[in-house]
């Protein structure tokens, strides 16, 4: 049986990219149909090993997954478009 899956926007943010500590980051799924208005329920991951795991558990190649850890490395934030994101994990985003 098939897992629901909902597209959508993932946002990534480096919360303390100012400091030397273990890094530590918000996620934000946003659907595309559905959304509703107000604040996002964020999905913290601690630690670059931490963010690439579920990264590649959302079905991200280990190419894309080190591309996207480039970015907000260098950025700080990233936005992701087009995220099929699977059901079972919609609950980390108060969905």
């Amino acid at each position: 049986m098939n897992s629901v899956t909902v597209e959508g926007s993932l946002d990534i943010l480096w919360l303390n990219a100012e400091t030397t500590a273990t890094p530590k980051y918000d996620l934000i799924f946003a659907r595309y149909a559905g959304f509703r208005n107000g604040a996002q329920q964020p999905n913290k991951k601690v630690g670059p090993v931490a963010l690439e795991s579920y990264l590649v558990e959302l079905g991200f190649s280990a190419e894309d997954t080190e591309n996207w850890l480039k970015q907000v490395h260098q950025h700080v934030s990233v936005s992701i478009p087009n995220v099929m994101m699977p059901g079972e994990h919609l609950v980390d985003y108060g969905l």
